[in-house]
């Protein structure tokens, strides 16, 4: 009688360490991908990139655009010749006008980690429009944004 109960004694043990191990297991891979993801976003070395970046396309027009969802913007929309040096030099690889708050798009036409930093933005704010640059740096894509056409500005 003794036997029977140790061993389901032991069985329900094992049972409760596996399904715990399997638990923090999953905790801690949630863990690491969250800060992979927000070491590629926002960082504060692409958050200047990206200021500097608005601020000399402020001078060569960018205030002139207008979407309701998301414009890709290239060098070929502004009327300055250093504008593939400067992107080079910044190692910015897309550039895009996005419209403010919560809108409907389709995501298939845009990068997953493109799509997963669009949802990570806030919408609560007063701005018209948020200037996002994707860099990349190596072989790893980052992200960066500035908002636009507010009052705050």
């Amino acid at each position: 009688m003794k036997k029977g109960f140790a061993l389901m004694e032991t069985i329900i043990v094992i049972t409760f360490i596996s399904v715990s191990l399997l638990l923090l297991y999953s905790t801690f891979i949630g863990m690491i991908n969250s800060s992979k993801q927000n070491r590629l976003f926002d960082n504060v070395s692409n958050i200047y990139k990206t200021y500097y970046l608005k601020e000399y396309l402020n001078l060569q027009g960018l205030t002139n655009y207008t979407t309701n969802s998301i414009k890709e913007l290239t060098c070929n929309d502004f009327n300055f010749a250093s504008c593939s040096t400067l992107t080079k030099k910044l190692n910015v690889s897309h550039m895009y006008l996005v419209k403010y708050g919560k809108f409907n798009y389709d995501e298939k036409l845009y990068s997953n980690n493109f799509n997963d930093y669009l949802h990570l933005l806030s919408t609560s704010d007063d701005y018209q429009y948020r200037l996002i640059i994707e860099f990349l740096e190596g072989e790893e894509y980052s992200y960066a944004s500035l908002a636009l056409g507010g009052s705050h500005e």
